[in-house]
């Protein structure tokens, strides 16, 4: 068995450098980078796709399964509340602090 994973294209947020966003839905970037990765993974044996309840990724997903591949939307995928650091610049964030609080969430 073998498991590809794609992140989602981008969004606004993404370039820009803000955390968060979990409404937020592709940008024209975004949209390109979902057409490419479409194009690169056409002729892999793709059974299923799991994917993420998020709007970014359905669309994400919509644009790559060029062959209308069965889908499971997974609340579980969602991304995690990253709280305070909602809508926040990277630049103003303690990274060690948010990959602690990431640790975390693992172990739990």
């Amino acid at each position: 068995m073998k498991i590809y994973i794609i992140r989602h294209g981008e969004t606004d947020s993404n370039s820009k450098n803000i955390v968060g966003g979990i409404k937020e839905d592709l940008n024209e970037n975004g949209i390109k980078q979902a057409e490419k990765a479409r194009e690169e993974i056409a002729n892999l044996n793709i059974d299923l796709i799991i994917c993420s309840p998020a709007d970014r990724t359905k669309h994400t997903c919509n644009i790559i399964n060029k062959n209308n591949v069965p889908v499971i939307f997974d609340e579980r995928l969602i991304e995690r509340d990253v709280g305070i650091y909602e809508n926040k610049d990277w630049k103003n964030i303690d990274r060690k602090r948010f990959g602690i609080s990431i640790q975390q969430n693992i172990q739990d």
